[in-house]
C-alpha cells in the first residue's frame, strides 16, 4: 500500500476536533495505511465468521450494536466526542445507512457463497465505476493516462480471475453484481452526505451504525434468519457450532468494524470516491496472504495470481484533481459532457437558482483538498 499512499495528495489534512481544540492532524498516508491494515483483517475475520456461523445479517446486527456500544461508551468516558446528532442529521443519514447496509449485507452473502478471492476480484472493478461518477457528479477531472492503465489492468485481472474460477456459481456472481451496485450508491451518497452535515468521524460512524440496526433487524426478520438464530441454527437449519475460531472471528469482526467505520469516514473526507475504492481494493493484499495460509477454502494459484495482479495494478492509480473552480457536488456543473440546457432541464437547475438552495455547492471547512 506504500506505493498508493505516496501517489495520493499529501497536502490534504483532516482535523479531528474535540470541543474547540484540534486534537490531532492526520495525513492521507496515515489514514489510508490504517484503513488498509484494519480493512484487510476485517475481510478475513468476516469470511471466517460467516463461514462458521452462517447467519450473515445476524453477524451484521452484532457488529452494528457493538460499534454503537463501544463508541457510546467512549463518549460517556470522555475519550471521544459524539455530537450534532439531531432530527435533521438522522434523517439525512438514512439514505447513506440504507446503502451502507446493502453494501455490507451483499458483501457478507458473497463471502458466504464464494471464496474471498471472488469478493476481492469483483470489488476491484468498483474504481472504474467511481471514476465515471466522480467526473459526472463530484466535480473531478477524468483519470490521467497512468490511472486509466491502472484500471485497465484491474479489469483484465478480474476477467482472468473469473475465467479460471471453478469454486463460484451463478448465484455468487449475481450477489457480486448487487454488491457493486450498492458500492457505487454508498460511495456516491457518502461523499455528499459527509460534506453536507458537519460532524466528526466518530459521530458519523455512530449515527450510521445506529440507523443500520433496525434495517438489518427488519431484513433478518423478513428472511427468517432471526428465527433460525433464536433456535441456535444457521440459515440452512443446521445446529450452530460455536468453535473457538468462530467466537474469536466474530469478536474480532465486531472490534475491527469500529475502527474500519471511523477510518473509512476519515478517508472519505480526504480522498475522492474513486481513490477510496482503490484503497479498499489494495488493502486486500494482506487479506489474500492471510486467507491463503490459514485455511484451504480459497481459490487456486491461478485465482490468487489474478488477485495479486489486480492489487498490483491498483497501486499505480492516482487521484484525479478537482476541475477548476469545483468544490465537489454541484447541480450546476454536474455531467459536464452533456449540453447545459439538457442538464438544467433534467435537474431543474434554473429553479434551484431562483430558490437559492444553499446545498448547490458543498464546502467542508475541515478539509483542504489540493488540485
Amino acid at each position: 500500500m506504500t506505493c498508493f499512499s505516496r501517489s495520493l495528495s499529501m497536502q490534504s489534512r483532516i482535523r479531528c476536533v474535540r470541543g474547540k481544540h484540534v486534537v490531532r492532524v492526520y495525513t492521507d498516508k496515515h489514514i489510508s495505511n490504517s484503513d488498509c491494515i484494519i480493512g484487510s483483517q476485517l475481510s478475513v475475520v468476516n469470511k471466517l465468521a460467516v463461514s462458521d456461523l452462517m447467519l450473515p445479517n445476524t453477524i451484521l446486527i452484532l457488529q452494528f450494536v457493538s460499534c454503537c456500544a463501544l463508541l457510546g461508551g467512549a463518549h460517556m468516558f470522555g475519550l471521544i466526542q459524539i455530537s450534532n446528532i439531531t432530527r435533521e442529521t438522522f434523517a439525512g443519514f438514512i439514505p447513506l445507512s440504507v446503502a451502507f447496509f446493502g453494501l455490507l449485507s451483499a458483501g457478507m452473502w458473497v463471502m458466504k457463497e464464494a471464496p474471498l478471492e471472488t469478493f476481492i476480484a469483483f470489488k476491484s472493478t468498483t474504481p472504474i465505476c467511481f471514476s465515471i461518477i466522480d467526473y459526472l457528479f463530484l466535480g473531478r477531472a477524468l483519470p490521467r493516462a497512468k490511472s486509466i492503465m491502472s484500471m485497465i489492468g484491474i479489469t483484465l485481472g478480474a476477467i482472468y480471475y473469473v475465467n479460471g474460477d471453478v469454486l463460484s456459481n451463478a448465484a455468487s456472481y449475481a450477489l457480486c453484481v448487487v454488491f457493486i451496485i450498492f458500492a457505487c450508491l454508498e460511495g456516491t451518497i457518502a461523499k455528499d452526505t459527509i460534506n453536507r452535515y458537519k460532524m466528526n468521524s466518530f459521530s458519523r460512524t455512530f449515527l450510521m451504525n445506529l440507523i443500520s440496526i433496525p434495517i438489518a433487524t427488519g431484513l433478518a426478520l423478513f428472511t427468517g434468519e432471526l428465527s433460525h438464530a433464536g433456535k441456535i441454527e444457521d440459515v440452512h437449519g443446521n445446529a450452530l457450532v460455536f468453535s473457538n475460531r468462530a467466537v474469536f472471528a466474530l469478536s474480532c469482526s465486531c472490534v475491527f468494524g469500529v475502527g474500519m467505520g471511523v477510518f473509512t469516514m476519515l478517508i472519505r473526507d480526504a480522498l475522492s470516491a474513486t481513490s477510496v475504492s482503490v484503497v479498499a481494493t489494495c488493502n486486500k493484499f494482506l487479506s489474500e496472504i492471510v486467507n491463503y495460509f490459514i485455511w484451504s477454502n480459497h481459490a487456486s494459484l491461478h485465482g490468487a495470481g489474478a488477485v495479486f495482479f489486480i492489487i498490483f495494478c491498483g497501486a499505480f492509480y492516482e487521484q484525479s484533481p478537482l476541475r477548476k473552480g469545483e468544490v465537489g457536488f454541484s447541480k450546476r456543473s454536474m455531467c459536464p459532457c452533456l449540453p447545459r440546457y439538457m442538464v438544467n432541464k433534467i435537474f431543474h437547475v434554473d429553479s434551484l437558482a431562483r430558490v437559492g438552495n444553499v446545498s448547490d455547492g458543498i464546502h467542508d471547512g475541515n478539509i483542504e483538498l489540493s488540485n
